[in-house]
């Protein structure tokens, strides 16, 4: 009934608005369902994750993380403990801050040479789903390491000399 009181020309607007607006949702939510691209994960032959920590969680970051390399290089899953093997942790030496300066964060570079082409560096998943720790063990790590997180840097590499 309302559709004859309108002009064809009306219609046809109302048509062409409603179809659009029916693509525009399809694809948001196309979009909202593909996957995120994992900043933990390489496709290259080098690479490195530069993670900022606060200052004062900089020594549990580090307990963390040799746990959790320990576990991995002693696993008997091949996967993990290529992974494990993969790491070389490095801390930059910035120095005492100047006088009545805050300390800065603690930059902390991961190295992989090679890096795992299949397995993430996302210690989430390091975490729950290698099956290495225990729920309430997995749970104290990550606070250890989520607690002090002030900044990630991911840098994909390729040689270029040598």
């Amino acid at each position: 009934m309302f559709a004859g009181s309108l002009s064809a020309s009306t219609r046809r607007a109302f048509v062409i608005c409603g179809l659009a607006t029916l693509l525009c949702a399809s694809s948001s939510l196309r979009a909202q369902q593909a996957p995120a691209d994992d900043p933990f994960k390489f496709s290259s032959d080098f690479g490195q994750l530069v993670f900022q920590i606060k200052p004062e969680k900089a020594a549990d970051f580090e307990s963390a993380w040799t746990t959790i390399k320990d576990k991995l290089t002693k696993s008997d899953k091949a996967e993990w403990k290529e992974l494990g093997d993969s790491i070389k942790v490095f801390k930059v030496d910035a120095g005492a801050p100047a006088a009545g300066a805050p300390p800065p964060n603690a930059v902390y570079i991961f190295y992989f040479s090679p890096p795992s082409k299949t397995l993430t560096y996302e210690p989430v998943k390091i975490l729950y789903d290698s099956k290495l720790f225990e729920r309430a063990e997995a749970d104290s790590l990550y606070k250890k390491i989520s607690e002090g997180f002030a900044g990630l840097s991911k840098w994909p590499m390729a040689k270029v000399i040598g």
